[in-house]
């Protein structure tokens, strides 16, 4: 019998072909099967014929690295999400969908990565957005995320930065109407702008820094900048509702020097991300524009534990040792829908 992830395959099942396009398998221990939409690699799914712009690939967990693609086709991509040991409630299969460099040409404008977990054993191996109307959303990503010339109206969410942050690789790139929403950001955020090379942010909003912050922006608000000797650079006319370790923004506008005792759950007892839920008693929790909660679990689009994409996800799972095609077999599962 073939092996395959029984929580992505059950998944199918459970998706609505009206929201998905055709979904497609890429599962890359198993053979291409046309028939059963499954690829042994996202670049095989990519080529294929069968696949046309817009359909979905289901990328499988395994313990075996995707190489760099190139996608010159618009397609949503779902990985199973990240930290999946770390959270309760995951997958029953706690593997994860591990990629290299994704590389979006203009021609894939309106792509989707969720729930894909970058490799880390290279700086390269990250989102490279060259198109518009990008989603990159509940990924896990070591390094730096590019952006580069051309990459406008993207939307980059509830992802999970470990080291790294944003990057525009090339002075003369420009780019606009960047929506930056509810990330943990690890690494430096510096990108500069002027009148040549305008690179503008649309929203900054509800994120937590752990590093220095340059950038243009519409907004800059509800965001939590955790490094003491952090450089604070932000050219907006709304700088609203932001806590900061060490006051460097000035008292004014909601913007605050934080507690540091008050502040986060900590490390202790709680996962890699989980560690930033502010305390049930913080004082923090209406310090957010609006009496709103600031951080990553605040705003419209709350970060969401361990990356899980919005699809129902089995996370456990228990069945008879034996069955027949007379008795069948007994399976409980239990599962849950993700927002």
């Amino acid at each position: 019998m073939k092996r395959l992830n029984l929580c992505m395959a059950l998944l199918c099942l459970l998706l609505t072909p009206a929201a998905f396009a055709n979904v497609f398998r890429v599962n890359n221990t198993l053979g291409t099967d046309v028939s059963q939409k499954l690829f042994n690699s996202i670049k095989e799914a990519h080529d294929a014929a069968i696949v046309a712009a817009g359909d979905t690939l289901l990328v499988e967990g395994t313990n075996i690295v995707h190489p760099n693609i190139t996608l010159s086709k618009r397609l949503v991509l779902i990985g199973t999400g990240y930290l999946l040991t770390a959270n309760p409630q995951t997958q029953y299969n706690t593997v994860q969908s591990v990629v290299s460099q994704i590389t979006i040409k203009p021609e894939a404008a309106g792509s989707i990565l969720v729930g894909l977990t970058f490799s880390n054993s290279y700086t390269n191996n990250a989102p490279y957005i060259e198109a518009s109307n990008v989603i990159v959303m509940r990924c896990f990503i070591p390094n730096y995320l590019r952006i580069t010339d051309g990459a406008n109206n993207v939307q980059i969410i509830q992802n999970f930065m470990q080291d790294g942050g944003l990057s525009n690789p090339y002075t003369s790139d420009k780019f606009t109407n960047i929506v930056l929403k509810n990330n943990v950001i690890g690494g430096s955020l510096s990108i500069s702008s002027n009148t040549t090379y305008q690179r503008q942010f649309a929203a900054v909003e509800n994120n937590i820094f752990l590093s220095h912050v340059t950038l243009t922006a519409n907004s800059f608000r509800n965001n939590i900048i955790v490094y003491n000797s952090a450089t604070i650079n932000i050219s907006s006319t709304l700088v609203q509702n932001n806590l900061v370790s060490n006051g460097q923004l000035p008292a004014a506008n909601g913007n605050q020097t934080y507690n540091t005792a008050q502040l986060f759950m900590g490390a202790t007892g709680n996962s890699q991300d989980g560690q930033y839920k502010l305390k049930d008693d913080s004082p923090y929790l209406t310090a957010g524009y609006n009496n709103a909660q600031p951080g990553i679990f605040g705003g419209t689009m709350p970060y969401v534990l361990s990356g899980m994409p919005a699809i129902p996800s089995i996370y456990e799972l228990s069945a008879d040792g034996f069955g027949s095609k007379e008795t069948g077999l007994k399976v409980t599962i239990k599962a849950k829908t993700n927002q």
